[in-house]
């Protein structure tokens, strides 16, 4: 086989993976307008009415949204801080954190995360499951 068989056929491999793997990220995000907490299932509507709105500052500016902390308060769970909490957002992307961290953080109407002194790596993005574990 010459050049000019060998480097249209690749071409057409890599196009071909490359359509599968799209295929496979969309078929595997999840499309949920709720996001669950504790095993509840709350719209982004009534996170709101749950719990008040706060301000935070963080190296991005001034992030407003409902207080985790307050929303973990009002969503039934009894001890805060005996627990860690899970964000998990619909592409599958996760972070663990305690809750010294996880309660100086806000919830926006975009289903997005905030936390004024961890890294960006924690700032999670459409979310679809906050996971209360039992430390």
């Amino acid at each position: 086989m010459g050049k000019e068989k060998i480097i249209p056929t690749l071409a057409l491999l890599i196009i071909c993976i490359s359509v599968i793997s799209s295929i496979y990220v969309y078929a595997t995000t999840i499309e949920k307008e709720t996001i669950t907490i504790n095993n509840n299932e709350y719209s982004i509507d009534e996170i709101f009415l749950l719990s008040q709105e706060i301000t935070i500052t963080t190296v991005e500016g001034e992030k407003t949204g409902v207080s985790l902390e307050n929303l973990i308060t009002k969503s039934g769970i009894s001890c805060p801080s005996c627990n860690e909490y899970t964000i998990k957002a619909a592409d599958g992307y996760q972070k663990t954190m305690s809750w010294d961290d996880f309660k100086t953080g806000v919830i926006t109407n975009f289903k997005r995360v905030f936390f004024p002194d961890a890294p960006k790596a924690f700032w999670v993005r459409d979310i679809v499951e906050i996971e209360v574990k039992n430390i």
